[in-house]
């Protein structure tokens, strides 16, 4: 009765498990954040990748449980490393061929990791096996630091949320992965227009260099200004664009004439700039700006012939 009891739970266990990875699957194809979704939502649904695997092989490991009474080998951890690797990179590929999406290295890390972990599990619970203590400490590190985007983005919308309608001023530590390009940007200390803390920029000699506010809160109805300041170390002046557009803008075509822009003058020193959001209202030649529905905030330069630094600080709107 006990042994069959165990089969009972063990094929309710596969069963479950199995439907959850036939609903899983599709969504490795449709669906899933787009370009601007929110960054817990993107990281999220990165570690959807960890999820899945880790039920897939644990399935796999459950179904073969009967036909395997000796003990876990290195064998078996080869194989369903080597397993999961082929199928993550066939994922990967299909991916590309049918979203038209790059294949993405760390989400194939992200599958091992979720199968290794599913792998370790069952050897420390309930009952610890010393042999598996230090690979079980390494992996639970290895998934706290792949989780650590999503608790950190859900630490910053959070406090964006409460600052609004400041959109920045970088006295946070996570505020600057409000921007992209991330490479180029360095949260700096002592060199501020308010508080402590200012955005290091690197502008370079591309086309076009700088940074966009990418996550943020998005109805600017009801304010009239957007403010911020600028800090140019360098002796001469430096043209600075500033453009602004809102969601119809991107799914429309991105044209110019749809898009609100300006050209400020930065002098040496602190800059303190301010756009008239009744003007970026009035941007577009055919309609009107959706303020509801803000979807980026970009400053640049174009065409430098060398490179130059600058330093963004308190960014927020006013009434």
């Amino acid at each position: 009765m006990k042994n069959s009891g165990r089969s009972s739970f063990g094929l309710s266990q596969e069963r479950s498990i199995g439907l959850l990875l036939l609903i899983g699957f599709p969504f490795f194809f449709i669906g899933g954040p787009g370009y601007h979704a929110g960054r817990s939502f993107k990281s999220a649904w990165d570690l959807g990748h960890i999820l899945f695997f880790f039920l897939a092989t644990r399935l796999f490991l459950l179904h073969g449980a009967q036909r395997r009474r000796k003990k876990r080998s290195r064998f078996l951890f080869l194989k369903i490393c080597a397993s999961v690797f082929v199928l993550g990179i066939l994922i990967e590929l299909i991916q590309k061929t049918l979203g038209g999406r790059s294949v993405d290295g760390w989400d194939v890390y992200r599958d091992l990791l979720g199968g290794i972990s599913a792998y370790i599990a069952p050897e420390i619970f309930p009952v610890v096996n010393r042999r598996f203590i230090l690979p079980a400490i390494g992996v639970t590190l290895l998934i706290i630091a792949a989780s650590w985007p999503f608790f950190c983005s859900i630490v910053d919308e959070n406090i964006a949320r409460r600052q609004f309608p400041v959109l920045a001023d970088f006295e946070t530590p996570f505020e600057q992965n409000r921007f992209s390009p991330g490479s180029r940007l360095q949260r700096v200390e002592k060199i501020a227009s308010h508080g402590r803390f200012s955005l290091r920029v690197q502008l370079t000699t591309a086309t076009y260099s700088g940074a966009s506010l990418f996550y943020f809160p998005h109805d600017w109805s009801g304010y009239a200004t957007l403010n911020f300041s600028v800090y140019n170390p360098g002796k001469k002046e430096l043209p600075l664009h500033c453009r602004i557009h809102d969601v119809h803008h991107r799914q429309h075509g991105m044209r110019f004439s749809d898009r609100f822009h300006r050209l400020f003058v930065l002098h040496s020193g602190w800059n303190h700039c301010h756009v008239s959001l009744a003007a970026v209202r009035t941007a577009p030649q055919t309609r009107l700006m959706d303020m509801a529905h803000i979807e980026s905030f970009a400053f640049f330069v174009v065409r430098q012939s060398k490179r130059h630094v600058i330093c963004v600080d308190n960014i927020y709107l006013g009434r």
